[in-house]
């Protein structure tokens, strides 16, 4: 009788374990690798201050394929600076023709208000800014992370025609700004209210415009109506009285019976970031990924943003250096409060740039560049020194 009373213990004892092992599901698993990332951007940022007054803007008051959950990766993994920097992918620019997509009878939405850029406003060429609308939802279905905002018909911005849709609590203090957006909302049920908003940079010919957005859902139908910028883009008086003075010039007859004399020798020309750049992915910490990204320099100021792998956008903000050649600055997604530092230096030829590290060798963070045909360069990451 004791024997089998101790046998029916060891079984109890071999059984209990188990519902404990099996309450680690496949769900819980995915969310703690996926959760590695974040760890290193911890790691490696540093804590934004906090938010408390609304920052001066121009208010008047792709499918994207969710990327494999990464495999652990400790914060020194490293490549050495030696290698021979060559991408393994290079980003396809997605063309989305709107009128491809059927309208839903279900799914709609009520625009509040604009949030930023009310209709008329007047940028600068290039000039980067964030538009944000206030939505309700009106239909019958759950908005998610799989919507879509998209560029109908054409698209004037430095930006994606096709990008995620990031939908954010309320709030004001929107701008191009790291940690200015409000909490990421998921979930966005009927009668539910939240802001949309996108990073964009204006075009760089002068004119009016007016540009059509219109909302995708999951199941790849329009969510109606759709929402628009009405906007100009005008010269400012110094790049107006460079114009003048260029075309002047032009109009110049030359007098030939002159003897000419010795040209002065030519001012070095001063190095620009502003363009749309082919930069490596900085949240892969050892796959040479790339993006395509759009900075835009504006006297010392530089700033710019990306989108990551998992199709949100990441803000740049960054100071030219004494130099020109030196770009001192911060990235991070805008509704995050921590952002990562950087340094990049540009090359002689102004169409690369690579990141400067302590140890000249890639990691987590790096960012490496090319604009106007060129790859990245041969090392995306060197010390200190050219």
């Amino acid at each position: 009788m004791l024997k089998n009373k101790l046998v029916w213990i060891l079984i109890v004892f071999l059984i209990l374990p188990l519902p404990i092992l099996s309450g680690c599901s496949p769900t819980v698993i995915r969310d703690n690798v996926r959760e590695k990332i974040n760890d290193l951007f911890i790691v490696k940022t540093i804590t934004m201050p906090v938010l408390v007054t609304s920052r001066p803007s121009k208010t008047s008051t792709i499918t994207a394929t969710p990327a494999q959950a990464m495999s652990t990766v400790s914060p020194s993994s490293t490549i050495a600076a030696t290698e021979t920097i060559k991408p393994v992918s290079t980003p396809t620019e997605v063309s989305a023709d709107i009128s491809l997509f059927p309208e839903s009878d279900t799914d709609f939405l009520e625009v509040i208000t604009d949030v930023t850029i009310p209709d008329g406003t007047i940028f600068s060429p290039n000039e980067m800014f964030i538009k944000s609308w206030r939505l309700k939802n009106a239909g019958n279905q759950i908005w998610n992370d799989e919507y879509r905002i998209v560029i109908g018909y054409s698209n004037p911005f430095g930006s994606p025609q096709m990008a995620r849709a990031i939908f954010i609590q309320e709030t004001d203090l929107v701008d191009f700004a790291i940690s200015s957006w409000g909490p990421r909302q998921y979930n966005v049920r009927n009668g539910g209210i939240v802001d949309l908003a996108i990073p964009l940079q204006a075009p760089d010919i002068p004119g009016e415009y007016v540009a059509d957005f219109f909302l995708i859902n999951s199941e790849n139908e329009i969510v109606t109506p759709k929402f628009w910028i009405q906007f100009k883009v005008e010269l400012n008086p110094e790049q107006i009285a460079e114009t003048n003075t260029a075309a002047v010039q032009l109009s110049q007859t030359p007098d030939l019976t002159l003897t000419p004399t010795a040209s002065p020798t030519p001012e070095l020309v001063s190095f620009d970031w502003t363009g749309k750049w082919l930069i490596r992915d900085p949240f892969d910490p050892v796959a040479i990924n790339t993006t395509w990204s759009w900075f835009t320099q504006t006297g010392k100021e530089v700033l710019g943003f990306f989108y990551d792998a998992q199709g949100e956008p990441v803000l740049i903000e960054a100071t030219v250096m004494e130099n020109g050649r030196t770009l001192e600055g911060k990235f991070a997604w805008p509704w995050q409060n921590r952002a990562a530092p950087f340094t990049w230096r540009m090359l002689a030829n102004k169409n690369q740039f690579y990141s400067v590290t302590e140890d000249g060798k890639m990691a987590f963070g790096s960012i490496c560049g090319g604009r106007n045909g060129k790859n990245l360069p041969e090392y995306c990451s060197m010390p200190s020194g050219d």
